[in-house]
């Protein structure tokens, strides 16, 4: 898949489910998402995760912060190799030919202990009588079987009106509200000729709509070295991603002197060695600003940041 492209929800759904503990805090923190505010066990916190971000108007934000904390999250898994079924056909054959003749010698025993039958005896039933009732034939009394009778159930008929009976709702009309004619008082007229009022035009103004950003890492006063890189990063508590024409404005100041200033959607930036070109101890702030067509700031629109301090040396 190339960086382009868009996953849909099931993959992503399916990537973020396979993270690391570490992974899916990286990721969370990069959105200014709380764990703990998500929900209370790994599942929840995924479908409100998700539920955050599929919603917005620009989910390759989601995307693009999945693919920085984990490169290689939706490449394609290598293809399995096909498993071959191999079937031994020695053993098989000559198995079948041991069964076989196992077969041949069980048949041949069983001949053997079962010989066929001779003449028939001709047995005939010999009626002895008996002493004591010379020419009376006995016989036993079998008990006969009578069926219990089972009460039927006889369903009750249901009483019927003697007369048709149909109910017929009537609504009431609503009762419609009249407008009562307001008169208007007009203008008294004054001596001379009416004089037109000038109203002046409202000059443009930007409102504030977001709370402080918050700086996340490295915290304040903290000591890097300008050999490794290190990544700056913030969030807006409540909020998930700008709109199309709004940027986050990175700023930062050495001596109380600004020697730098970024436009970006993200909510991090990456750096490598001091900046200006030269180590020393730098503050940063971040705040939120509305651009124009051309990605110029017109306006902040909510307020900056703390000043947190860096040492690169």
């Amino acid at each position: 898949m190339t960086m382009s492209e868009t996953p849909d929800h099931k993959k992503i759904d399916r990537v973020i489910k396979r993270m690391t503990p570490e992974q899916f805090s990286a990721l969370c923190a990069e959105l200014g998402l709380i764990e703990t505010e998500l929900g209370v066990d790994r599942a929840a916190q995924v479908k409100a995760l998700l539920r955050w971000q599929m919603s917005s108007s620009n989910p390759q934000r989601l995307v693009r912060t999945i693919r920085h904390v984990w490169p290689g999250a939706f490449d394609e898994p290598p293809p399995k190799p096909k498993r071959e079924i191999k079937i031994p056909i020695g053993p098989l054959v000559g198995g079948i030919a041991l069964l076989a003749i196992a077969a041949a010698a069980a048949l041949i025993v069983i001949s053997a202990l079962n010989p066929g039958s001779g003449a028939l005896i001709d047995f005939r039933p010999t009626i002895m009588p008996v002493a004591s009732q010379p020419a009376a034939l006995l016989l036993a009394r079998t008990a006969t079987y009578t069926p219990i009778p089972t009460d039927t159930f006889t369903p009750t008929p249901t009483s019927t009106p003697d007369y048709p009976a149909t109910l017929t709702a009537t609504y009431a009309p609503t009762a419609t509200p009249t407008r009562t004619p307001t008169r208007t008082p007009r203008p008294t007229a004054t001596g001379g000729r009416p004089t037109a009022a000038s109203s002046p035009t409202p000059a443009a103004t930007v409102k504030p709509i977001y709370p402080q950003v918050r700086l996340l890492k490295p915290p304040s006063n903290s000591t890097v070295d300008s050999r490794i890189l290190i990544e700056l990063r913030w969030f807006i508590p409540g909020f998930n991603e700008l709109n199309p024409d709004e940027r986050f404005r990175l700023r930062l100041w050495q001596n109380d002197k600004m020697v730098f200033e970024e436009l970006t959607h993200n909510n991090w930036h990456d750096w490598f060695g001091g900046p200006n070109g030269q180590l020393g101890t730098y503050q940063w702030s971040v705040a939120v600003v509305k651009v124009d067509d051309n990605i110029k700031a017109i306006g902040v629109i909510g307020p900056e940041s703390e000043r947190w301090t860096i040492t690169w040396k």
